[in-house]
């Protein structure tokens, strides 16, 4: 039977990129609790349509954003593991955020870049920016 320390310490053991994936997971289960997770408290998030700082920030605008936006998906390509070391990683990519908006499908790409930080054993999102292409 395994106990409580022994998943701990499983968790711990995850890599950042298996993280990233989980947080993907996260996103596309539209539960801000569950995406809320990834972020360390004094994370700092930019959006097209703002600048959010800290947990509690960010959680409303999660919160906000899947109770707007339904059938949503969020396809990454390109990605690029710009640093991974023990304790900070950094990654870059393209995306395609896809969904339904008062019964309007939207597909707006963009790209997006992450910086994690290993915080007592556990990689979390200290920056996140998510923007439109380059023209």
């Amino acid at each position: 039977m395994t106990n409580l320390k022994d998943i701990d310490s499983l968790v711990a053991m995850k890599n950042v990129k298996e993280i990233f994936n989980d947080y993907l997971d996260a996103l596309a289960s539209q539960n801000y609790e569950s995406a809320i997770a990834f972020f360390a408290d004094d994370a700092t998030v930019f959006f097209r349509e703002g600048s959010y700082y800290g947990k509690f920030q960010i959680k409303m605008i999660l919160k906000n954003t899947f109770s707007i936006i339904k059938d949503e998906t969020f396809e990454i390509q390109n990605l690029d593991w710009n640093h991974v070391g023990d304790n900070f990683a950094t990654c870059t990519f393209e995306y395609n955020w896809i969904g339904t908006i008062q019964g309007k499908r939207f597909v707006t790409p963009g790209r997006g870049s992450l910086a994690w930080a290993n915080i007592e054993g556990n990689w979390q999102i200290v920056l996140e920016h998510f923007g439109p292409m380059p023209n």
